[in-house]
C-alpha cells in the first residue's frame, strides 16, 4: 500500500518539477540549436571566421541547455534514489508492470485535471 501511495507522490512531484523547469522547452531549444549547427554547415555562403564565431556561440548556448536537461533528470533521479532508501522495495515497485502502468494513469488524470483547474482560472 505505501508504494501506491509512494507511486502517487513522486508522480505528481516529478510532473510539477517538468512543468516547473519548463523541461520540454529546454528540449525543444536544443533541438533548435542543433538545427542551426546543421544548417550553418551546409550554408556555403558564410565565411570560415563567422563559421567559428557562430559555432562557437552555438555550442556555449546547447552545452548550457545540456546541462540544464541532465541536471533535471538527475534530481528526478535523486528524488527516486533517496525514497529507495527510506523504502527498500519502492524502486523495484515502481519499474515493475503494476508501477509503470499506475504511474502513467495518476500522471494522465492528474494532468488533467490540472489543466481544467487551470482553464477556470
Amino acid at each position: 500500500m505505501i508504494n501506491y501511495l509512494l507511486t502517487f507522490f513522486v508522480s505528481i512531484c516529478v510532473y510539477e518539477l517538468i512543468i516547473f523547469l519548463k523541461f520540454f522547452k529546454i528540449i525543444e531549444t536544443n533541438f533548435k540549436i542543433l538545427k542551426k549547427i546543421i544548417d550553418l554547415f551546409s550554408n556555403k555562403k558564410n565565411s570560415d571566421s563567422i563559421k567559428e564565431k557562430l559555432i562557437m556561440d552555438y555550442s556555449k548556448s546547447l552545452f548550457t541547455s545540456s546541462i540544464k536537461i541532465f541536471l533535471i533528470i538527475l534530481v528526478i533521479i535523486f528524488l527516486i534514489f533517496i525514497i529507495n532508501n527510506l523504502f527498500s522495495s519502492f524502486y523495484s515497485f515502481l519499474f515493475s508492470n503494476t508501477g509503470i502502468i499506475e504511474t502513467v494513469i495518476i500522471i494522465i488524470i492528474y494532468h488533467s485535471i490540472r489543466k481544467r483547474i487551470n482553464a477556470k482560472l
